[in-house]
This record gives structure tokens, sequence and C-alpha cells, in this order.
């Protein structure tokens, strides 16, 4: 596995550089100039990491999110249907959470996937704290406090489904290393 990993990358100033490396310093200038709770800070390598350096990831956390949302509005509609705008609605603050705390927790360094069980151990530290922030969110936005049994439910399925598709990431970039 090693081997195939030290095939994927380039010679750069004298020094071989994998990959990853070489994407990551020339994304610098873009972590740069976002707002402060945007950057993920004591990264290894002094570069910060935020959701525009993982943009794949972000993609999939979002879609984990709506996921959960869109399952929560069809299970409680009469017919099973699923309204987008009241999904869109529900995840919001949802994702508001996540994206605000995760890059903070460090979710989107590299070493957050670096193996399936790094991934969902990662995961479970930026879950346990955008999830109850987006339960607090979402009932600010409703104007009560959410019920024990929303907030339960909401915390059980956010978490297997976020780890599901963080592990699912990991596996998946492992093997296109690999591959390639």
């Amino acid at each position: 596995r090693n081997q195939a990993r030290n095939k994927i990358g380039i010679q750069y100033s004298g020094r071989f550089v994998k990959h990853h490396d070489v994407y990551r310093s020339s994304r610098r200038h873009m972590s740069s100039m976002l707002p402060r709770h945007m950057k993920s800070f004591n990264n290894n390598d002094g570069i910060q990491s935020s959701p525009l350096d993982r943009p794949v990831l972000s993609l999939i956390d979002a879609t984990a999110i709506f996921i959960f949302a869109a399952i929560g509005k069809a299970s409680h509609a009469p017919d099973g249907s699923i309204d987008i705008l009241a999904v869109g609605m529900t995840a919001f603050p949802f994702l508001l959470s996540w994206f605000l705390t995760t890059p903070l927790l460090g979710l989107y360094r590299p070493e957050a996937t670096s193996d399936w069980k790094q991934s969902i151990t990662t995961t479970a530290r930026g879950w346990i704290v955008a999830i109850p922030l987006g339960c607090v969110l979402r009932g600010v936005i409703k104007g009560y406090v959410p019920p024990l049994p929303f907030v339960i439910v909401t915390m059980i399925a956010t978490l297997i489904i976020l780890s599901a598709v963080r592990a699912a990431y990991t596996a998946v970039s492992e093997l296109y290393v690999e591959m390639f």
C-alpha cells in the first residue's frame, strides 16, 4: 500500500511530495481568505484546513445531513412524499452548525480521514458538538424547544449516517490511491 502511495507523487523543489501535499499547498491562499470561524487551527504543518480544502468531503457531509432531513420529513408525511423546501428548512440549522464547528474541530484535515477508524472517531468528535447545536438552532428558528424524542432520533440517525458516509469516503479514497 505504501508503494502505491509513493508512486503518486511528484518531484517538487528537489524533494518528493505526495499529491495531497501539492494540492493543499496550492489551496493555502484560499484558506487565508476565509473568515476566522471557517478555519481550523493547530494543524501539524501550520496549514489551516476548511471545508473549501476538501470540497468532495464537504459535499458528502452536506448530502448526509440532507438525507437525514429527507428521511425525517418523509416519515412524517402522510403519503411519504418529500417537500424539498421543508427538507431544506429542516437541514439548515444542522448544516449551519456542522460547517461552523467542524472546521474548528479538525474534521477537514487530511488526517481526519486517514483510515476508517480515524474517520469515525473524528466524525464523532464533530457530531457531539455540531448536532446538539443544530437542535438548539432549530429550536430557536421554530420558536420552541425540540421534543426529547426528536433530539434522541436526530443524535442517533446523524451519527450513523455521517459516520457511514465518511467511512465510505475514506475507503474509496484509500482504494483510489492504491489503484493509481
